[in-house]
């Protein structure tokens, strides 16, 4: 029988300390409501909005890429994300709400209400998918190793946690589809693992690139279903919704007006408006070397060519050291593909951790996508050890990290120029591809010898 990947049993019971950090956890979450409310509704900050004015211009006939927020921003999502968007949908001024959407408020708050679900079940569901392909016998901790697994991102990430439910941005669902689409092609349940990856493509282009693996190992069977779950979200779904010229209208804006300027890093002022790639809280490695060149932020113009085609090197580069480093772990070219999934687990955890540096102008709420890489390293760090502890490795990294979040409030422009953030979050990836590189030779011994022992018996 399939492992459930929400299951909670692998959870122990929590003791006193257990409930403590939880309901730390749980109450910050709680407490920080208002706050949000107070941020989004009253002061106008935040990204929710231009989902919400996506939600009703789609299903009121207004332009879905020409409405714009508060802030003047504009949509740069797919129309089934619009669609789906309808309960929250918020009207342009002068325009009435639909009867069927949430009041401004109700809405801001159910949002964060339910992206805060998706992060903290995101994180439980990734605890599961290592525990279950990594088992660990290792000397307790302070904490039960089930549930420091999931508080231990948490608190090491905390700071941009906060940022990403605050900005209202839909990092935590995508967290949740890209890291149950990894958990479910582990256990090779491919058809339920191409339809959270598609979802995924629906909400933001982007995660497409996680197709790597299945191509990879040349799944023609993920492949067939992962194009049969977008046609029906992607096409489908929009033409019975709106018609297909109306579709076909909406996607051609997309790319033209929008997706293929922020590809080539070769953007509209008006998107280079919105999406800031040159600011100080800009984390990718275009946007440091650009603002490095510059001298200083930018926030109304694109990167230099040669900054995007750094972005674009660095890109090139990861990819290439995850496929040279997981051949025989989670791919092989002519054997047999390989049977662990923990290797696969690895490689999806560097890639989804690399996203803010892959992405030029991804800023603090695109931290949570290194979730996964933080849970991988931090049960390695169990097993080298022989015992759950908190090294001081660890410290420092959160302290930075913490640091790096705060550096941007600080009036000392040198230091948000170094662009700290970038730097705490690119060190992760060596050690991700270490752990990667061990995983691959282990899961390509262990094939070797079953080949050679299934030759043997034949």
């Amino acid at each position: 029988m399939p492992a459930n990947v929400f299951s909670f049993a692998a959870l122990s019971h929590p003791g006193r300390r257990e409930w403590v950090a939880l309901a730390f956890v749980i109450g910050l979450t709680l407490l920080f409501l208002p706050l949000v409310l107070w941020k989004v509704v009253w002061l106008g900050q935040g990204d929710a909005q231009v989902f919400f004015r996506g939600g009703w211009a789609i299903w009121n006939g207004y332009p879905l890429y020409q409405v714009t927020d508060h802030h003047g921003w504009t949509n740069h999502y797919p129309p089934t994300f619009a669609l789906l968007m309808a309960p929250f949908a918020d009207p342009l001024p002068g325009y009435l709400r639909p009867w069927w959407a949430l009041p401004f408020p109700v809405a801001v708050a159910v949002w964060y209400l339910l992206n805060a679900a998706c992060l903290l079940l995101a994180i439980h569901v990734w605890a599961n998918a290592i525990e279950r392909h990594r088992p660990l016998e290792v000397r307790a901790g302070y904490l039960q190793r089930s549930w420091a697994l999931r508080l231990g991102p948490v608190l090491a990430l905390l700071p941009y946690l906060g940022d990403s439910l605050a900005r209202g941005q839909t990092v935590p669902v995508l967290l949740l589809l890209i890291i149950v689409y990894l958990s479910l092609y582990a256990d090779k349940r491919v058809v339920a693992a191409s339809f959270f990856l598609s979802l995924a493509i629906t909400v933001k282009e982007f995660p497409v690139i996680f197709a790597v693996f299945p191509l990879l190992r040349r799944d023609l069977r993920f492949i067939f279903w992962t194009a049969g779950w977008c046609v029906l979200f992607l096409i489908v779904v929009p033409v019975v919704c709106l018609g297909a010229p109306t579709t076909f209208d909406l996607y051609h804006t997309l790319f033209t007006d929008h997706l293929a300027g922020i590809i080539s890093g070769a953007m509209s002022k008006k998107i280079a408006s919105e999406t800031s790639p040159g600011g100080y809280s800009s984390i990718g490695v275009g946007a440091l070397v650009g603002r490095i060149a510059a001298g200083g932020a930018f926030y109304s113009s694109p990167l230099p060519r040669w900054a995007s085609a750094v972005q674009l090197s660095f890109n090139a580069a990861l990819a290439a050291a995850i496929i040279v480093l997981g051949r025989g772990g989670f791919w092989n070219w002519r054997n047999p593909q390989p049977a662990g999934g923990y290797p696969l687990l690895v490689a999806g955890a560097i890639l989804s951790g690399a996203i803010p540096l892959m992405i030029a102008f991804a800023g603090p709420a695109y931290v949570p996508f290194v979730v996964p890489l933080t849970g991988v390293l931090l049960i390695e760090g169990w097993r080298r050890r022989g015992r759950e502890v908190v090294t001081a490795t660890m410290i420092v990294w959160v302290a930075a990290a913490w640091l790096s979040m705060i550096a941007l409030e600080v009036p000392l422009e040198w230091v948000k120029l170094c662009g700290p953030m970038t730097w705490a979050f690119l060190v992760l990836v060596p050690a991700g591809l270490s752990v990667l590189g061990e995983a691959s030779r282990k899961s390509a011994s262990a094939t070797e010898i079953m080949t050679r022992d299934r030759a043997a018996a034949g």
